[in-house]
């Protein structure tokens, strides 16, 4: 009993499995010879617009279970099997595929031009076991999948090109980008930041604090950088904390950390003089990657919106780095290309807090009715499911 007399109220909770079920349903159809000696059918498959014989949902619901959930196809094989649904690996494999290439005729054009036209884009890329066909047979290559992240709308666009991580790469997807660019160390992105580059290129301090870490051990005056770079962290979480816009955290940041960069530049300088330091490959490797990136590094000055590292775009790579995991490599050129896709459909949708199932079980229903819609509704960070 509770102080004024009444009974206390509590509640248990029982959850229940409903077995999901399959539904399978057999059309009867005619073929028919016309007087020109043509045939014709009575009707055509029903779902011939998705490439397959499987329906929105059920499409959906796979493509969800091996890119978002990491199950490879020969687990859903069996799964599938479990269900009732009996088919081989490579007919599962063609209809996943037929479907992905299908979204990707109908929004990627859309999704790639929406990300390139972003004001802050965060880039990152990372290698995958790609399978090409040589004379002796089939081979396993290592290739490169970039990552393109527009932080502030939510989207992230993965780019697959022939596996190349070639400048040219970089430089074609941003042709026509004049905002500010958050990457790592890598040499290629040396190209931005030229006098009369258009980008504001800004490095990554995660990148740099690494090799001070990594040299610590052998120097402890590596010491002295690293407890430099998290107080700029640190001031970083205050910013957020505070909630403050992007032009105040620019002003901060003048204010607090200005005085930050300039004393770590300073040290850097001397420990670059100093023959002993010098003496030792860690340090060395550590002072030459933080002198050779101190203007894009120092840039972290000029835009507060942007961030001082590109460890969340780095983040964006670990689903895919996970199907890796448990499928050993990621199948063809053409798999890698659709890969890339349907990672950046359902990677966008979590990060807009949108179930990505029920979000291409849309999508399929948009190319198989021919719904006219607006597609930039359709991008993820507009999505709404009433569309």
């Amino acid at each position: 009993m509770n102080r004024n007399g009444m009974p206390d109220v509590w509640e248990y909770r029982v959850i229940e499995h409903v077995r999901a079920h399959n539904v399978e349903h057999v059309y009867k159809v005619a073929r028919v010879k016309l007087a020109d000696g043509t045939f014709v059918s009575t009707m055509e498959h029903p779902l011939k617009k998705l490439g397959g014989i499987f329906s929105p949902e059920l499409l959906a619901r796979l493509l969800c279970l091996k890119y978002d959930f990491s199950m490879p196809e020969n687990r859903q094989i069996r799964l599938l099997a479990r269900e009732g649904i009996h088919i081989s690996n490579t007919t599962l494999n063609s209809y996943i595929h037929n479907g992905i290439a299908k979204l990707k005729e109908f929004m990627e054009d859309v999704f790639k031009g929406f990300v390139q036209q972003a004001e802050y884009l965060m880039v990152d890329e990372t290698t995958e076991l790609v399978g090409i066909e040589t004379k002796e047979g089939k081979a396993y290559r290592r290739k490169y999948l970039w990552a393109f992240f527009a932080k502030h709308m939510k989207m992230v666009y993965y780019h697959y090109n022939n596996g190349s991580r070639s400048s040219d790469v970089a430089k074609s997807f941003l042709e026509h980008f004049m905002g500010t660019l958050s990457t790592d160390g890598y040499t290629v992105y040396r190209m931005f930041d030229g006098e009369d580059s258009k980008v504001l290129h800004i490095g990554c301090w995660t990148h740099c604090r690494r090799l001070w870490v990594d040299a610590l051990p052998s120097d402890r005056t590596a010491m002295e950088i690293i407890d430099s770079i998290g107080d700029m962290f640190m001031n970083e979480d205050l910013f957020r904390t505070m909630k403050l816009s992007g032009e105040q955290i620019k002003g901060k940041r003048r204010q607090l950390t200005g005085p930050i960069l300039e004393s770590i530049h300073h040290k850097v300088v001397m420990m670059m003089q100093d023959a002993k330091i010098m003496a030792n490959e860690l340090m060395r490797k550590a002072v030459n990657y933080t002198l050779n990136q101190w203007k894009s590094l120092r840039n972290i000055l000029k835009d507060g919106a942007a961030e001082i590292s590109n460890n969340l775009c780095e983040q964006r790579m670990k689903p895919v780095k996970l199907l890796l995991k448990n499928c050993m490599n990621i199948g063809s050129e053409d798999a890698a290309e659709n890969s890339a896709f349907i990672f950046s459909l359902i990677e966008s949708c979590k990060l807009n807090g949108i179930d990505p199932q029920d979000y291409l079980k849309h999508l399929f229903e948009c190319i198989l009715h021919g719904k006219d819609c607006d597609k930039k509704t359709l991008l993820p960070c507009f999505y709404k499911p009433e569309c």
